[in-house]
């Protein structure tokens, strides 16, 4: 077929497809059809959302669809941000439409349901599932969609009984009209919590003033230039971004910030209103389905100047875009773990390339890829050493748990379960600072009461029935639950092996946790941050804004309360288990542990009183430690850097990790198999030489929500080739519908 220029489209639609599909324009929407908008087009016997991606003049097709509607007055993505959506496709090595379905909201990709609308008459022709068709109909009091009616038959014919129906006239199958999105606000209380204060003003330090002036003189001259603010806790790389963002505002340019998870939101959302009073728009997953159409609306007609966000907010629709900030870059929650598995850090780097403007990626514990870069001159790096008005860093001990008894006890509910592994030094300076009415943060990584349930005679420990791993017992809730996959059964203590009553906790949680010390400091205010007290929305917002104004006296939690909280009256924290991000079999695991403790060693003393550290391990002498209590990164980072050496671990390769999972383990693990087999053979090639393969053995998790998995890793200096291997084994690997290979290119969890 050929038409005039311009008279077909290419459109993404939210699919797996690995290319657009053509559609025809239709003449009277031609003047108003842009790139970037989306448009209603046919797809099966549905009508789906899709973006139009390019125009061309002719196609080979000899049958083309037309496009059925425009769905915009104006383009929802602009040509950099469909440039960076191709981008995270092939390098990903994902399909443009799956990249679409995770940059537009659910909002904006709705498919058009298709409604069933019986006609008058009789139809004597019918067969039997017809007439259960038509006999539904009748008795139904609304006009159903053809899903909600397919669900209604499970006979394999319906769809081809309903398609007889139609010809016959006997029913009239049409689009649900759209309604029209109602203009929605913020909620209220929303609003009330994010009432901008009073601007506070800050003298910036020697150090803040050199580092600010080169960002502001790379703004000032247009450009990308990737810069890295390597800055010890507490020493003010907040506020550097927020005055690199005024420069940007003034340029008349927009920012985008990113912080890894939603929980540092608060604190970051007031200094911003300060700053940017009613232009400031909000994006990530807490949002309600309202709430965030309408932030992603006003982020698209241009009526803010700074988007804040989480992961997938590095794909905002922000023109003009001046700025992006990566704040603790080194965050492993960047890494979207599920579907497309993009690296938000790596894309926010990306954009600004594309974008033509610089990116400023800031942490206390970076990444050792992002240190390299700085090293090799990647990134230009800037340095603050010191805390504002030179607060000391706070002093940081081990105490090593070897050898000490930890004496059981008795619970409330008269039942005995391990004892939390609290030192007496860790005790007293509890006490002494609540005596003195400062503030103490206990970390524990672990959440639940108990790690799991065993039987103090067989040995018995209770599993998952859908994962290869222990339930965790919260007693709060009386069950226990996989924290992998959901799923929960009541908590007993009898032995289904043995049919003894000797099921017993071992091990211990923040909820144990904080039960040991409301007991050991009675009358303290002690309140607990993990994903099972803030569960509720708004609740972790409610909990860090009581911290902030001294209405809680010691805060126990997971890592949510590692990074981002800046309150004055914190001058003590304990790591209680130290040791348990350290012997993960994972190349990362003392990089983590050196970030988690560091970071969380870091919300003490930033206030007029010194901080202090406790740090309890079973191995005190690991070198991660060591520098730890010195808060020396880049000592940290020498010595993590030759292990990497010597082992070929990024930074000085690359990895691709890939993995087969179904529901049966032998055919998961021989599909594995002859995918490792036929993998290594394609590296005797000469372009594929420098590859090597790991595996395929099964995963640390070997069964995780009923489906079994064994991995391979491949590991390249060049990362075209190893993507180039990677993107040829999706095609090579077995076609099997029970068997599922999943590829994840510079992998963060391959547990």
């Amino acid at each position: 077929m050929h038409r005039g220029k311009g008279g077909f489209a290419q459109v993404i639609v939210p699919s797996p497809l690995k290319a657009p599909l053509t559609y025809e324009v239709p003449p009277d929407l031609s003047d108003r059809l842009q790139v970037g908008m989306r448009v209603a087009v046919p797809f099966g016997r549905r009508t789906v959302t899709g973006l139009v991606l390019e125009f061309v003049a002719e196609t080979r097709l000899e049958k083309v669809k037309k496009i059925l509607e425009v769905l915009d007055e104006q383009p929802v993505l602009n040509s950099s941000l469909i440039r960076l959506c191709e981008w995270t496709a092939k390098y990903y090595l994902s399909s443009i439409g799956e990249v679409l379905a995770t940059v537009l909201p659910p909002h904006l990709r709705k498919e058009t349901p298709r409604i069933v609308a019986l006609n008058a008459g009789k139809f004597p022709q019918c067969g039997g599932l017809q007439e259960k068709i038509l006999a539904a109909l009748r008795a139904g009091k609304t006009t159903p969609t053809v899903k909600a009616l397919a669900r209604r038959f499970f006979d394999t014919g319906f769809y081809r009984a309903l398609d007889g129906l139609e010809k016959m006239g006997a029913v009239n199958i049409r689009e649900r009209a759209t309604r029209q999105a109602r203009k929605t606000r913020l909620n209220p209380a929303a609003q009330e919590a994010i009432e901008p204060p009073v601007r506070r003003e800050f003298s910036l330090t020697a150090e803040q003033g050199r580092a600010l002036a080169k960002v502001n003189d790379r703004l000032a001259r247009g450009g990308y230039e990737p810069f890295f603010l390597y800055g010890v806790t507490g020493s003010g790389k907040t506020e550097i971004y927020l005055r690199a963002m005024e420069e940007a505002r003034r340029a008349g340019k927009r920012s985008l910030i990113l912080i890894p998870e939603i929980s540092l939101t608060p604190q970051l959302l007031d200094r911003l209103h300060e700053r940017f009073p009613g232009r400031v728009g909000v994006l990530h997953s807490a949002l309600t389905p309202a709430e965030r159409r309408v932030q992603w609306q006003e982020v698209v007609r241009g009526n803010v100047d700074v988007v804040l966000g989480a992961r997938s907010a590095v794909f905002a629709p922000i023109s003009e875009l001046g700025l992006l900030v990566v704040d603790e870059e080194h965050d492993p929650s960047y890494k979207q773990e599920e579907g497309l598995r993009y690296n938000a850090r790596d894309l926010a780097v990306v954009r600004a390339k594309l974008v033509d403007c610089p990116v400023l990626l800031g942490s206390a514990t970076p990444a050792i890829e992002s240190f390299e870069n700085c090293r090799s001159g990647r990134y230009t790096l800037l340095e603050l050493t010191q805390r504002v008005e030179q607060r000391p860093l706070p002093e940081a001990i081990t105490v090593d748990l070897r050898e000490k008894t930890w004496q059981n006890r008795k619970s409330p509910a008269g039942k005995t379960t391990a004892a939390v592994p609290l030192s007496p030094l860790l005790k007293d300076a509890l006490q002494e600072n609540l005596a003195r009415g400062l503030q103490s943060l206990i970390f524990l990584n672990r959440r639940g009461f108990a790690n799991f349930l065993q039987c103090r005679l067989c040995g018995f420990v209770l599993r998952c029935g859908h994962c290869s791993v222990a339930m965790t017992f919260h007693r709060a809730r009386q069950k226990v639950l996989c924290h992998h996959c959901g799923a929960d059964k009541p908590a007993s203590d009898q032995c289904p092996t043995c049919g003894q009553p000797t099921l017993l906790p071992v091990g211990a949680g923040t909820e144990q946790l904080e039960e040991e010390l409301r007991q050991l400091l009675p009358g303290a205010r002690v309140a607990r941050m993990d994903r099972d007290s803030t569960g509720q929305r708004g609740s972790q917002e409610k909990l860090i804004r009581r911290w902030e104004k001294g209405e809680i006296d010691v805060l126990v939690g997971t890592q949510m309360i590692t990074k981002g909280h800046d309150v004055s009256g914190v001058t003590l924290v304990g790591a209680v288990l130290a040791d348990l991000s350290l012997n993960v079999p994972d190349f990362r695991a003392a990089e983590r542990t050196f970030q988690l403790l560091s970071q969380v060693a870091g919300r003490a003393g930033r206030g007029r009183e010194p901080g202090r550290v406790i740090i309890q391990t079973y191995n005190p002498e690991h070198y991660t430690f060591a520098h730890v209590l010195s808060h020396d990164y880049k000592g940290f980072f020498a010595a993590e850097l030759e292990f990497r050496r010597a082992l070929s671990y990024p930074p000085f390769t690359r990895l691709a990790h890939l993995r087969c999972e179904g529901v049966k383990a032998q055919e998961v693990e021989a599909k594995a198999k002859l995918l490792g087999n036929w993998l290594r053979e394609q590296c005797r090639q000469p372009k594929y030489s420098g590859i090597e393969v790991l595996g395929p053995a099964p995963a640390p998790i070997n069964k995780l929500r009923g489906r079994y998995r064994w991995q391979i890793l491949l590991k390249g200096n060049q990362s075209a080739v190893l993507l180039g291997l990677a993107g040829e084994a999706q095609s090579a690997a077995p076609r099997s519908s029970g068997v599922r290979l999943h590829i994840d290119v510079d992998p963060y969890n391959m547990l």
